[in-house]
Formats: C-alpha cells, sequence, structure tokens
C-alpha cells in the first residue's frame, strides 16, 4: 500500500514538496467530485492563481463567463470515467493544455484526476488585461479535446518534439486537424514568441508560389514591386512555417525547399545574396508521398528531410468517442457566436458516433453551425435534424442501448413538459429521480447567458 504523504520521512516527504512545486509543468489536483485538492507552484505561475484561491472550490463553480476558467478537463474525465486532453482559457489571459488522468477506487468510482498542464500563452497578460482581448488574441478555433486514445498518443509525441527544432511531416485526411496541431506544437515550442505562418502548397498557382515562399528583390520580373518583397520564410524567421498540402509542391520547388532544410538558406527570385534563416518547418499532406517518390512525382531526399518526425492523425470515424465532445465543444461555440440556445439531445449524440464523417471534424463542425442556424427547435433531436434513428436492433451493449432509450423517453418528456414536477408525473417517478435523470444526460439544462459555455478550451 502506497504511504499517505503526512506518514512519510521527514526527509522524503520534503523530496516529494520538492518535486511536486518544482517540476517545468503544472499540476492540478482534483477528487472524485470535482473540488480542487491542491495546484503547484508552476500552475500557479502559469495561470496567475495561488494555491490558496484554488483548494477547496469546485471546479463547477469555476468554469463559465466571468468565471476563472473557460472550461475543464477534469469535469469532462469525470464525465467519461476516461483519460481527456483539453485546450481552455484563464480569466487572467493564459492558454493552458491540460491532460486529465483518472485514478479509481476499488468499485469503479474516481478517487481522484491528475491535471498536467502545458503553458501554451504566446504573450503574457497582465491580471488586468481584458477579457474580451485575451480572447481575441487566441481564436476558439485553436480550441483541441479529445479521449480517444489514439489521440493521446498523437499529442503526447508531438508535445514531446515541440520543444525541438526537429522538422514534422503531418498525415491524415482532410478535415482531421492537421493545422491545428501544428499551431499546437508552436505553442508548446520555445519558438511560441515568433510568427507561426501558414501557406497551403495547393492554393497559390504554381508561377507565384516561388514568390510566396522565398520573396523576391527589386525589379526581378516585369509587375514586381520596386522594393521588393519578403517571402514566407523571411516573415517567419524566428518561428514556425506550416506548409500544408505539401504533396502539391513543383519539383523544381522542391528542391529549392530541400536546400533551405539543409542549409537554412535561400535565394530570392532574382537575388544575387543568400539569406539566412531561422525557421523550423511543419509539412503536412493527405496523400501517400512514399507512392508520390515511387512515382517520381516527389523527390526522395526532400521525403526523408521531411520526415524526421511523422505524425499520423486517426480519422475521425476511427475515435467516434470524440464525437460527442466535439459536437458540444462546436454546439457551445456557435451558441454564443449567433446568441442561441440551441442543446443536443442525447440520441442525436449518439447517432451522430454513428456516422462516418468523411470530412472529418471539418464536416462535423459545419453540420453543427447549420444546426444551430437553421433548427427552430431548442433541443435538437434526429428527427428534427432530419436524420434517421439508429437501426432497431441497436449497437453497441446493452447498457448503452438501455441508457440511449431512457435518453429519448426523457427528451420527449421535456419538450412535452418543460419542468421537472410534470415530467416525473407523466412517468411516475419522483421529482427527485426526474431531475437527477435529466442533469445526467443533459437534457433541459438552462442557459443563463448566451455567453456561457461548457467548451473544454
Amino acid at each position: 500500500m502506497p504511504h499517505h504523504p503526512d506518514n512519510l520521512p521527514p526527509l522524503d516527504r520534503e523530496l516529494l514538496e520538492l518535486t511536486f512545486d518544482h517540476v517545468a509543468n503544472g499540476i492540478y489536483l482534483v477528487d472524485g467530485e470535482g473540488t480542487t485538492i491542491r495546484v503547484n507552484r508552476t500552475f500557479e505561475e502559469m495561470s496567475g492563481f495561488s494555491n490558496a484561491e484554488l483548494v477547496g472550490r469546485n471546479l463547477r463553480d469555476m468554469v463559465g463567463p466571468d468565471r476563472e476558467f473557460s472550461g475543464s478537463a477534469s469535469l469532462l474525465v469525470l464525465e467519461k470515467k476516461k483519460p481527456v486532453t483539453a485546450t481552455y482559457s484563464t480569466s487572467t489571459g493564459r492558454k493552458l493544455l491540460v491532460r486529465g488522468i483518472p485514478l479509481f477506487h476499488d468499485d469503479g468510482s474516481i478517487r481522484l484526476i491528475i491535471n498536467t498542464i502545458w503553458d501554451l500563452t504566446v504573450v503574457s497578460y497582465s491580471r488586468a488585461v481584458d477579457a474580451d482581448t485575451a480572447r481575441d488574441a487566441m481564436p476558439e478555433e485553436e480550441d483541441l479535446v479529445t479521449c480517444s486514445p489514439q489521440m493521446q498518443q498523437v499529442l503526447d509525441l508531438a508535445l514531446r518534439v515541440a520543444p525541438t527544432d526537429s522538422t514534422l511531416l503531418l498525415s491524415g485526411e482532410s478535415g482531421v486537424g492537421k493545422s491545428l496541431l501544428a499551431r499546437l506544437v508552436h505553442r508548446a515550442s520555445e519558438r511560441r514568441k515568433g510568427p507561426f505562418l501558414q501557406v497551403n502548397c495547393g492554393a497559390i498557382p504554381e508561377t507565384l508560389l516561388e514568390a510566396e515562399l522565398f520573396g523576391y528583390a527589386p525589379g526581378s520580373f516585369t509587375g514586381a514591386d520596386r522594393k521588393g518583397r519578403d517571402g514566407r520564410f523571411t516573415l517567419a524567421d524566428g518561428g514556425t512555417l506550416f506548409l500544408d498540402e505539401i504533396a502539391e509542391l513543383p519539383l523544381h520547388l522542391q528542391s529549392k525547399l530541400l536546400g533551405v532544410l539543409q542549409e537554412r538558406e535561400f535565394f530570392r527570385i532574382g537575388g544575387n545574396r543568400a539569406e539566412k534563416v531561422d525557421v523550423r518547418v511543419i509539412a503536412a499532406s493527405n496523400r501517400n508521398l512514399l507512392e508520390m517518390v515511387a512515382a517520381g512525382r516527389f523527390r526522395e531526399d526532400l521525403y526523408y528531410r521531411l520526415n524526421v518526425v511523422p505524425i499520423t492523425l486517426p480519422p475521425l470515424r476511427r475515435r467516434p468517442e470524440d464525437i460527442p465532445l466535439l459536437a458540444d465543444a462546436f454546439v457551445e461555440r456557435f451558441n454564443r457566436k449567433y446568441r442561441s440556445f440551441k442543446q443536443l439531445s442525447p440520441p442525436l449524440l449518439s447517432r451522430l458516433e454513428q456516422l462516418p464523417w468523411r470530412g472529418n471534424i471539418r464536416e462535423l463542425e459545419n453540420f453543427i453551425e447549420r444546426l444551430v442556424v437553421t433548427s427552430t427547435e431548442t433541443v435538437l433531436t434526429p428527427e428534427n435534424c432530419g436524420l434517421p434513428t439508429a437501426p432497431a436492433n441497436g449497437q453497441g451493449s446493452l447498457k448503452r442501448q438501455l441508457e440511449n432509450h431512457e435518453a429519448e423517453i426523457l427528451t420527449r418528456a421535456w419538450e412535452k413538459h418543460r419542468t421537472t414536477r410534470r415530467v416525473a408525473t407523466a412517468l411516475g417517478i419522483s421529482q427527485a429521480t426526474a431531475a437527477r435523470k435529466l442533469r445526467r444526460h443533459k437534457i433541459g439544462e438552462p442557459i443563463d447567458n448566451p455567453e456561457s459555455s461548457r467548451l473544454p478550451t
């Protein structure tokens, strides 16, 4: 049996305290009810909140508009009973990435949640900073939430290599979040105060792409700016350059890119002087580059120079456990954007998990936005969203199917009666039971403020 810290010898207890307070990451300890047990000194410095301000307070009372945090990985861990990684903002203007890990009692209930925190803040804000300004500097589109073991492995690798200058090659289908991961790596690196620039190699005409990447000297071609122009490599000096759709890069530019990666210098179009740059390159592709190498359409030496640290992001259909988290996050975002009060019913969330989402996260995001702006209903169900219900034989475990059926009954009852007392009467249960079940299935939860958010940012 492990020793309680208070029962350790003085030297061991001192070493434990020193380790807790001097690790590079923030640590936030929460009990099985969501109450803060303790934070370490690193988290105090990251967040701007002291241990004394947080200990003993429940996270449910600290999350929301004008409160300490915009969201909480711990609350998602309590809900999902599995590890969760999420980003969120603090009222002091910090952007944090949190990995929450649950520890269980023998009966399966959560005993403790250990949160490990990385500071992703690009600019250090004072406590007096205007909260809207801080949020504007850290757009919600960069928020991340996942409980998928596959994505946890991806994030583990990304965070391990973030402090290095190694080149990354991100692979995966369109819409899986490659640009989001690239931004996360930049924010978690020592280059975070430098620029992060993104170039879509497939969206710029080939005749303009070289000038876009490397710039040009004054008078180098007809129509050129008389003062010349800096390219993205020059503008990204000291930071990170994300080259999306790298497979679309023409062969002659592949050769020039290889030279930049090897020598850290290049020539502008029409220039006669080599320019030195300090840029970390992250490349991404939704195509199989090895097949392109074999077909002679992509340089083999450039492939291996880019493929220093390969990271493959799984498609959304292979991590369906993330779909409800993402859907909830998107509906919160669009509720705030359009000042609406839409809620996703449990049957709808269950149905969304069963869809293939060939367009991945981007398709899901667009689908949720469409529901929020077009639906006349407050509680969104498969029926009023135009989705067929799940097959009659059901999917998943018996427990899951029973929960889904209970949620459908409660959703219909709430839409008709709108109070816990009337729902209880209609279903022949006590009001306390009705209230508890409605809360558990997140049905009919009041939204007092259109700016409120459960978004695990």
